[in-house]
């Protein structure tokens, strides 16, 4: 004979395995359900607050990040790019200008260059060489975004012609020429995407200070 157990309200045979009541396994599904929306949940808010905090960055960086820092060496390398250079005087000397060695003057807020001069007479064939010692300030041009030299002086300059050293006017004609091949020559260039977004930010550059390690610029929003 058969006996049978009741279990929920339905008979079942006693050699049955037993069911689990309907309650229990509607809870566990309910605490499965509601476990899982609250992992779903705390991912999205973990992927929040990692897009916040990307943007914050992005934000610092388009803000307070654009200073310019060039170090010595970098300084060195952008200069001797810009040479040799040549340049024509009244359309009848040839000049040449090379070898650059440069210097930090931290304490004027200047830079020191040396720099080798050939000038050749187109007229009559004469030609000169020497040497130059000069130093210069340094300034931003915000129409191009661009680092350029400026008030250039010459602190000494010989030139020899043949055996002879030339003196008084020819040494002084040939310090007007140099500072004058070199004012507003451009030494550094800010990259198109950086430069971009100084003028979409409105940001603006102060002066640039000549320190022990290098050039530094630092950009900020337009006060006010």
């Amino acid at each position: 004979m058969t006996s049978a157990t009741i279990v929920g309200g339905v008979r079942e045979p006693s050699g049955a395995p037993l069911r689990e009541p309907l309650h229990g396994s509607v809870g566990r599904r309910y605490r499965r359900r509601r476990l899982l929306r609250a992992v779903t949940a705390a991912c999205a808010l973990w992927a929040g607050v990692l897009a916040l905090l990307t943007l914050l960055s992005g934000c610092a960086g388009l803000i307070g990040t654009h200073d310019v820092d060039i170090s010595e060496s970098q300084l060195a390398l952008l200069m001797a790019r810009q040479f040799p250079m040549e340049r024509k005087v009244m359309e009848v000397v040839d000049l040449e200008i090379t070898s650059p060695v440069l210097t930090l003057i931290p304490q004027d807020n200047r830079v020191g260059t040396e720099l080798d001069v050939t000038a050749v007479d187109r007229l009559f064939g004469n030609s000169a060489t020497g040497h130059v010692r000069l130093d210069y300030g340094l300034r931003f041009q915000p129409s191009d975004h661009t680092i350029r030299m400026t008030q250039v002086r010459v602190r000494e300059l010989t030139l020899a012609s043949g055996s002879s050293n030339l003196h008084g006017a020819a040494q002084r004609l040939g310090g007007l020429v140099a500072e004058n091949a070199l004012e507003n020559l451009v030494l550094y260039r800010m990259k198109p995407a950086q430069a971009d977004e100084m003028d979409r930010l409105d940001l603006v550059a102060s002066p640039i200070t000549v320190t022990p390690q290098g050039l530094h610029m630092s950009v900020s929003r337009r006060p006010g």
